[in-house]
């Protein structure tokens, strides 16, 4: 598998493609007048803390107060890696034991807001480098689950018990695979050395403040992305370039300017790719389709056989249709940036060692995915539960904005039903003599003159072509002043 990345800023806005094979795998957006927030670090000041739910509102200086949960909080260097002695501690104390109103705490943000919703925020930071993450208030040492090699995960397991400074944790990512010993150890020496500057600045920095900001886009690339299986990072723009170039250190090699007439991302047709990110429905080649629908709670996918007949048995049909869309369920995830619950609606399967090699096919899948995963498996009811690390906004919400119409719902009401509304209010209204005019969406109108108006009413309709369509207006009027072109409803 080949895989490129491709670079661009224009008009305040910087965007990165990863390509799989020349296919638009991700997409990664970043607005000069958009804040980025997550792994920025800040010393915050406690508002609220709510022991019913073990958890604390946090100022930052945002606006919203980001939301602070007692876990986030007692994972420090007294538990080590301890799950269970955590989950023990948290059932013996109160958050209150831990924070108070007013106090100040350095926090980190890992989850960006949305909705109503205030940033996630943890007491626990992490500082991640090329090679290594640091851990600076947990005891743990651990090697990135990417690295399959048992000889590599002990050599690199022992090397980062050696290397972790004290009281720290430390764990080395995938590209700490093909690095020498002493690059691991430059990058976490220079690691220590910036949380130490973070921690003296939090002794004496007044809260709300930012203490850290994580890196932008172009250095997160060249940082998480930019590794030895990436073919080429073709940048357009030399002052970009030139700036890529500066920071990509040993891999600079791999870095290409692009000085081609046809914007780059049109050449590799990365937008009219997007669009198809953006549709409620995705068909797959063999003539089935996923359907993709987001909820506040979670993500629901519902696969269905759409053109789709087979060859053979009905058992091998369903079984090598729910194959492709779970391959293609992983592509849809990964490019829209999908995260949280995930409940996906495979098509009903009766033999067990299908349903099970279903599972197995998709947790395949997902190793593609830089994003941490989890498959829970089938529920009763035949539906896959998984989750999927929810850190940034999704594609769909950074690029959409809720309907004005329908304010989000995806449903307006009916022609029928909204003149069927007009009808009832002027039944309130129409208590004596005198004529009323309605003024309705064509649509509207025509209903309303299917429908007629019940017996003693007179009344007339307007089309108005430029109304909304839940745009009615009810007025009395003189038949003499009627408008041009009212027509007289008939009655029921």
């Amino acid at each position: 598998m080949e895989k490129e990345l491709l670079l661009e800023r224009y008009g305040g806005q910087t965007r990165l493609a990863v390509l799989e094979d020349g296919e638009l795998r991700e997409l990664y957006l970043e607005n000069e007048e958009r804040e980025k927030l997550v792994g920025s670090i800040y010393v915050g000041r406690v508002m609220n803390v709510l022991p019913g739910m073990q958890a604390a509102f946090v100022d930052i200086g945002l606006g919203k107060n980001g939301f602070l949960h007692a876990g986030d909080i007692l994972g420090g260097k007294s538990l080590g890696a301890d799950a269970g002695r955590l989950e023990a501690t948290l059932r013996e104390r109160s958050i209150r034991d831990l924070l108070r109103p007013g106090q100040q705490i350095p926090v980190q943000v890992t989850k960006e807001p949305g909705g109503a919703k205030g940033p996630r925020l943890s007491g626990n930071v992490t500082l991640p480098g090329r090679l290594a993450v640091l851990l600076p208030t947990v005891g743990y040492t651990g090697v990135s689950r990417k690295i399959e090699s048992e000889a590599q995960r002990a050599r690199l397991a022992g090397l980062a018990e050696q290397i972790r400074p004290e009281g720290m944790g430390l764990i080395l990512r995938t590209a700490a695979e093909q690095a020498e010993d002493e690059e691991i150890r430059r990058d976490v020496e220079y690691l220590r050395g910036l949380w130490e500057d973070i921690a003296r600045r939090a002794a004496y920095t007044a809260a709300p403040a930012l203490l850290h900001r994580d890196m932008g886009l172009i250095d997160r690339a060249l940082r998480d992305m930019l590794l030895p299986d990436v073919a080429a990072m073709k940048v357009e723009g030399r002052e970009t370039y030139e700036a890529v170039l500066e920071e990509a250190g040993p891999l600079a090699g791999k870095v290409r300017l692009y000085q081609g007439e046809i914007p780059l991302f049109d050449l590799y047709r990365v937008d009219s790719r997007l669009e198809h990110a953006l549709r409620r429905k995705v068909w797959l080649d063999s003539g089935g389709y996923l359907v993709i629908d987001h909820t506040e709670a979670l993500t629901v996918i519902d696969v269905n056989t759409g053109k789709y007949v087979g060859k053979n048995c009905l058992k091998d049909t369903i079984f090598a249709l729910n194959c492709e869309a779970a391959e293609e369920i992983v592509r849809q995830l990964r490019l829209r940036d999908i995260g949280g619950i995930i409940v996906i609606d495979f098509i009903d399967m009766e033999d067990p060692e299908q349903r099970d090699a279903l599972v197995q096919k998709l947790r395949e899948e997902l190793k593609k995915d830089r994003t941490r995963t989890n498959v829970v498996g089938l529920s009763g009811l035949g539906l896959l539960e998984m989750t999927r690390k929810k850190v940034h906004q999704p594609l769909h919400t950074l690029l959409n904005e809720p309907c004005p119409l329908c304010q989000g719902s995806g449903t307006v009401r009916s022609a029928q039903s909204i003149a069927q509304g007009a009808l009832y209010r002027l039944r309130g209204l129409a208590l004596g003599e005198g004529a009323w005019l309605i003024s309705a969406h064509p649509e509207v109108a025509g209903q309303l003159l299917l429908m007629g108006v019940p017996g003693g009413i007179r009344a007339f309709v307007r089309s108005k072509p430029g109304n909304k369509r839940e745009e009615v207006g009810l007025e009395p009027v003189l038949e003499h002043e009627l408008p041009p072109k009212a027509r007289l409803l008939p009655p029921q």
